[in-house]
């Protein structure tokens, strides 16, 4: 039981960084976690998933509306998520100073390699809604792109977030701010959004886990008022 309680709160609130932020910071700390997380769900529930990239441009040609939605839902996520990046080497830098730089290091590449790839799939919904373009074509190109920009653009996102979250996962457990309950929800996503390919789920986890560490920051706030 024990064991469990400590999965369930976070050990050390009074030890945690966020104690000597302001209120503001707190609350934008919060917000900016749980916003990333949302807007990123909404878009993968607003787009139907295919599992085929010529079955995804059929859809976005059929639906261009809700496409574009879903796709800009993904790209208001991005300001936050580069966000969620500096919180949480905030939260974990001060009992793993280095892990938690080379963590925040790896997800800010993670991050700019989303962001190109963001870019990447913006042109790609355009050119898929156009109509002038055939798409069996157009995944074909798509499948099979092998620029040199395009292999960076995959260098720095799937290793740059991969290990970037693993890396941060260490850091914010040892930080002992925020609940070890949510930090064991980040290999959890990578597992179900990456290697199952259950999207919609894997960032329900990712929500989740946002609005747990989200309710630690908080939270300390009551602490921080006590002292």
């Amino acid at each position: 039981m024990s064991s469990l309680a400590g999965l369930l709160r976070a050990p050390d609130l009074p030890g945690s960084a966020a104690v000597r932020w302001t209120g503001v910071g707190r609350l934008a700390a919060a917000a900016t976690l749980v916003l990333a997380a949302s807007f990123q769900l909404a878009a993968f529930v607003i787009e139907v998933q295919h599992s085929k990239t010529v079955d995804r441009l059929e859809w976005i040609a059929a639906n261009p509306t809700r496409a574009n939605i879903a796709k800009t839902f993904d790209l208001l996520a991005m300001p936050f998520l580069f966000g969620v990046v500096v919180v949480y080497v905030l939260l974990s830098r001060e009992r793993s100073r280095r892990l938690a730089y080379a963590a925040g290091i790896l997800l800010a590449c993670g991050m700019v390699g989303l962001t190109a790839a963001q870019g990447f799939e913006t042109l790609e919904f355009a050119l898929a809604e156009d109509g002038r373009f055939d798409l069996t074509a157009l995944s074909d190109v798509v499948d099979n792109i092998s620029s040199a920009p395009a292999v960076a653009m995959l260098l720095l996102f799937i290793p740059g977030a991969f290990l970037g979250l693993l890396t941060m996962a260490v850091a914010l457990w040892r930080s002992g701010a925020v609940p070890r309950g949510a930090v064991l929800l980040i290999p959890l996503f990578i597992v179900t959004d990456l290697f199952l390919q259950q999207g919609v789920l894997g960032h329900a986890i990712a929500l989740l886990g946002a609005l747990w560490i989200a309710s630690a920051v908080l939270l300390a706030g009551r602490v921080a008022s006590s002292v």
